[in-house]
């Protein structure tokens, strides 16, 4: 396991697409904008983990994770039982299932590769790349000869959840984790068999989606996989993310995934709603 970050020169000038706060005081802001009836909820948001992060790192890797997780966790008793509740919302529910899709497809691509031949996997951004892990452990638990053959890879801009990453890969051989910006062609290995990436997508105008379509394909062999999802408006997870954490995603529908997908060059797409309805979970060919 490779335990130092590349630094990537200009790749690290980029910036956390899913940043998007930009007032310094949120119970400022709904003051100034006479919206004092939300104060109440957030405070007693900010009780839950889950919230909070969301509130004050604009729904960070940490936020993916707890969601992924779905262990409650919280402040004075009230904040457990809330986290809990939102955990269990339909929102929360609905990007588990592209976890579970991602881990899904981790799996059946590494059964159905070719015997004596590297499986080459990159999720981008890796946040706390807990599916490349689970895979991984997985795949050893079942069959050795195939997990000594995989290697995966996690690209990620932010030095945090890279360390996380290693920390929880520790002991996995073929782990390297990359400091790098999902955009920069230049940081992506080669070769590659799967690319994995859910949560970006939803932050990058169309302009920015291409772009990183464009870099998913250079990166893959031909006929390798690209793994992706995108997230369908629920109005209630999207005004307490409007308002109370200033975060606005990029909601698109499948036909509009896959037409992008397709100008750039992949073929074979599937898209398809998951059982709560909210995401909507992509695989395409190279």
């Amino acid at each position: 396991m490779d335990a130092s970050p590349e630094q990537n020169g200009a790749a690290l000038a980029g910036s956390f697409f899913n940043r998007t706060r930009t007032s310094p005081s949120i119970p400022k802001r709904l003051l100034g904008e006479r919206k004092v009836h939300l104060l109440p909820l957030y405070a007693l948001l900010r009780t839950s983990d889950l919230a909070r992060e969301g509130i004050e790192n604009s729904a960070s890797y940490r936020f993916a994770d707890h969601i992924y997780r779905c262990q409650p966790s919280g402040r004075l008793g009230i904040g457990r039982l809330l986290d809990g509740a939102l955990l269990r919302s339909p929102a929360a529910r609905s990007m588990r299932s592209r976890f579970s899709h991602v881990r899904a497809e981790i799996l059946a691509a590494a059964r159905a590769h070719p015997a004596d031949t590297p499986f080459r996997v990159l999720s981008v951004p890796c946040g706390i790349a807990r599916d490349l892990v689970e895979s991984a452990e997985i795949l050893r638990g079942a069959d050795r000869t195939l997990a000594d053959r995989a290697f995966f890879f996690g690209i990620d801009l932010d030095p945090r959840p890279l360390e996380l990453s290693r920390h929880m890969a520790e002991g996995l051989p073929g782990f390297r984790f990359i400091r790098a910006d999902a955009l920069n062609l230049r940081a992506y290995p080669s070769e590659l068999d799967l690319i994995l990436s859910t949560g970006l997508g939803e932050f990058l105008p169309d302009e920015q989606l291409a772009r990183f379509y464009a870099a998913c394909h250079g990166a893959l062999r031909q006929g390798g996989r690209f793994v992706t999802s995108a997230t369908r408006r629920d109005r209630l997870s999207d005004f307490l993310l409007r308002e109370l954490a200033e975060l606005r995603p990029h909601y698109r529908e499948s036909d509009e995934v896959v037409r992008w997908l397709g100008r750039t060059g992949f073929h074979d797409v599937s898209a398809r709603p998951d059982d709560i309805g909210l995401q909507t979970l992509v695989t395409a060919r190279r």
